[in-house]
């Protein structure tokens, strides 16, 4: 669901400038300076990917859909912990089960978009057959 709401040119450039310095868009600052007042997410943030806004853990390159896919391929919370992603803290681990619980739908159709098929359709789309046969080490 999309909802607009309004607010002052001020709060809006001052949006812009966070954005600028994080790589990010005003939309997407917004969204998550909201979540952390409202009692949502602090270790979590969204970030633009050329597949859109997805949720990583904040200040890493781990997002939510990574968390997810461990927990689908058996991996218990203490071995995503402790194995896995030792340098990530354990309530930021916690807060990325408990974000894809509640957006399981989203985040499912960001692990089925990275899918191994799912990549070789898209290469194929957008290489030549010479190129795609290369690349896979695949003979034509």
């Amino acid at each position: 669901m999309e909802t607009t709401i309004q607010i002052s040119p001020e709060t809006y450039k001052l949006l812009k400038r966070q954005a600028r310095k994080k790589q990010s868009t005003p939309e997407q600052i917004a969204e998550t300076m909201l979540r952390q007042q409202l009692g949502g997410a602090t270790h979590i943030e969204q970030k633009q990917t050329p597949a859109g806004p997805q949720a990583y853990l904040r200040g890493t390159r781990v997002a939510v859909r990574h968390i997810a896919a461990f927990l689908k391929a058996g991996y218990t919370v203490e071995e995503i912990i402790q194995e896995t992603l030792p340098h990530i803290p354990r309530a930021a681990i916690y807060e990325a089960i408990a974000y894809f619980y509640d957006h399981e739908t989203e985040i499912n159709e960001e692990l089925s978009a990275n899918s191994e098929e799912a990549v070789h359709i898209q290469l194929r789309k957008q290489l030549s057959p010479a190129q795609y046969a290369r690349l896979t080490g695949q003979s034509m």
